[in-house]
This record gives structure tokens, sequence and C-alpha cells, in this order.
């Protein structure tokens, strides 16, 4: 039975064109209007960007610099052995196969290339896309010691990818931020409505959130070490500003208002987090949040708290604490990396 089960599958898959299963699988998780998927769609779903960080001083004066990657423009790094190993020496011998590899991505961003011009080329049309309706994720992924805290949070001075796209959101909602704690998202898609006194509840929590930010900046309380300037050692504020040609021109009625609601959670040793969760005195580590579904299937993070906010700047302050609490483990590259 199982087998004449399998083989009327293959007889149907068979008969299903690429375009009409693209068609069936588009129509079913769409939720934009026909006209913001359009625009949606005419990019890939996933983007790979390669981004090539520049050596240090240390590195480039240990000889670590050896030839190894050459970027192809726009989108494509070559890998060759180090200049000084065995297999590159035997290279140079024209009677020998040459070594070395292609990849290929949506494009390779070189060390030359700054903040601004990496978040304008990866992030902003995300951002576009959430402003309009849809959904996006981003995550960096790479070795220890790779950057990807500071390609995606950054140094004050020169904010990455995350404050950026507060500064534009903000930016393009400007005068149609909604202050209010009246309406809250729930579970995945949903939103609910709060009482007067959840309502007092929501901002008393925020109240205190920002009360223990303040009192970690006074006591200059640092989870990195000194050469490492990142958005937790200062308590300046974001010192980006956005450009008038960076905000996004919405099409929206003059009553529509924007909710702006944020979470952090992190996911250490296969356990879930809630970084704005305040550890109860003497607790050895937070509690282990769950995944859950709701009816119709989509996931969601179980008792996440979110907290509501009417700036960048505020939002930044979350992204501040957030970061203060998160787990941090001792590699051999970096002596508090973050294990996320």
């Amino acid at each position: 039975m199982m087998e004449s089960c399998l083989n009327n599958k293959a007889d149907r898959w068979e008969q299903v064109e690429v375009h009409d299963l693209k068609r069936d699988l588009s129509s079913e998780f769409s939720t934009l209007p026909d006209s913001q998927h359009s625009s949606i769609e005419e990019r890939e779903h996933l983007q790979v960007y390669l981004r090539i960080r520049p050596f240090t001083s240390a590195e480039s004066e240990n000889g670590e610099s050896q030839d190894c990657v050459t970027i192809e423009p726009p989108d494509t790094v070559l890998l060759k052995p180090p200049s000084l190993s065995l297999s590159a020496r035997l290279s140079t011998d024209k009677s020998l196969p040459q070594t070395g590899q292609r990849f290929q991505f949506s494009q390779v961003y070189g060390p030359e290339k700054t903040q601004r011009e990496l978040f304008e080329g990866t992030v902003k049309d995300l951002v576009k896309d959430v402003l309009e309706g849809g959904n996006s994720v981003v995550f960096t992924y790479g070795v220890t010691n790779a950057g990807k805290t500071f390609t995606f949070l950054g140094p004050d001075a020169d904010a990455g990818i995350l404050p950026r796209s507060f500064d534009v959101i903000f930016s393009s909602i400007d005068g149609h931020v909604f202050p209010g704690m009246s309406i809250k998202p729930h579970r995945s898609r949903e939103f609910t409505r709060l009482t007067r006194e959840q309502q007092a509840e929501e901002a008393m929590f925020k109240r205190n959130l920002f009360r223990q930010l303040k009192e970690c900046e006074k006591s200059n309380a640092s989870l990195l070490n000194s050469t490492n300037k990142t958005l937790l050692e200062g308590s300046s504020m974001l010192q980006t500003t956005v450009a008038a040609e960076d905000k996004i021109s919405l099409e929206v009625e003059t009553l529509t208002k924007f909710s702006v609601w944020v979470s952090f959670c992190e996911i250490y040793n296969e356990n879930i987090h809630d970084l704005l969760e305040v550890v109860p005195s003497g607790a050895l580590r937070r509690t282990a949040l769950r995944l859950s579904q709701d009816v119709k299937g989509n996931t969601f993070v179980k008792d996440l708290r979110w907290v509501q906010v009417n700036s960048a700047e505020e939002a930044y302050k979350v992204m501040k604490l957030g970061k203060k609490n998160q787990s941090f483990s001792s590699t051999r590259l970096n002596q508090l990396s973050s294990r996320r």
C-alpha cells in the first residue's frame, strides 16, 4: 500500500509544472495586496550576501594576508590556498592543475564598503517590505571574530544594519506613530486590545526597563573589552542621521497610524531566553521559553515580552539593554563571543 501511494505521488509530481507550483505557493502564502506583492516577487525570496572584513593591523603584521580571497565583482569570490602553503607552491607549477574554488552569492561586499553602503544594498528594501505589510528575516552567519556584531549592530559612530533600520522605519512613519498602548501584538499574526490596567502595567514595565539601562550606564557596566568599542560601551544614543533619500515614501491615508512593538530574545545552548526579562534576585539563569503554534500553524515564542516604542532612540535603548543581557561564552579568538 505504501509503495502504491508513493508511486501515485510520483506520477502526480511529474505532471506539475514549475511555474504552476510557484503560483500555487505564492497564492497560499501571500497576504499583501497585488501591487505590493508584485514588487517583492521581483527579487529572489532568499538573498545571501558575503561581506569580507579587512585585516587588523595585528593580522597583517603576522602575515595572515596571503592572497587567499579574490573578489570577482559583483557576486563571486575565488578562494585559493595561502601563498605560503604547499598547495600554493605546487600550483605555480604550470604542469599541475591550478587550485582554487569559486563561490557565488547575491552580492559580495569588499573590505572598503561602508556600513551605509551595506545597509542600502541589503536590508533597506526589506525594511520597505515590512512597512508595506510584509515579513522579513535578517541574520548574520560566520565564524567567531568574523565581524557579525559589527555588521549587525556596529559602534555608536558607525551604526550597523539594525540601528539603521530603526532610523528608516521611524523617519518613514513620522507623523503616523500611534503612541498609545491599547493595541499589542499577540502570538504570531494577531493583536489584542489591552484594558486600562494592562496598559498601565505595560507603561510601568517600559519605565523600569529604561531605568535599568540608565543604572547600567551609570555604573559603566560593559560586557565587552576596551578594544572593541561597541554599542554597549558608552551612554551616547544613536548617532546616525537619516538622509531625505533614505526615507521610504508610504502611500497611507492621513488617519493611518503605526503601533511599533519590539522584542529581543536569544537562542543559547538550544534554549530560547527573553533578554528583556528581569531575572529574579538569586536566579542563576533566565527562564527557558518554548516555541508554540497558533491554530493556523504559525510559529511564535510563547511568553516573549514585547515593548512599545515611539522612536528610533527608544528602540535603540531596548536593543542596548537586551544586548547587555545576552549570554556570552569565551572562545580562543574572542574572549566574549556571543553564542546565538
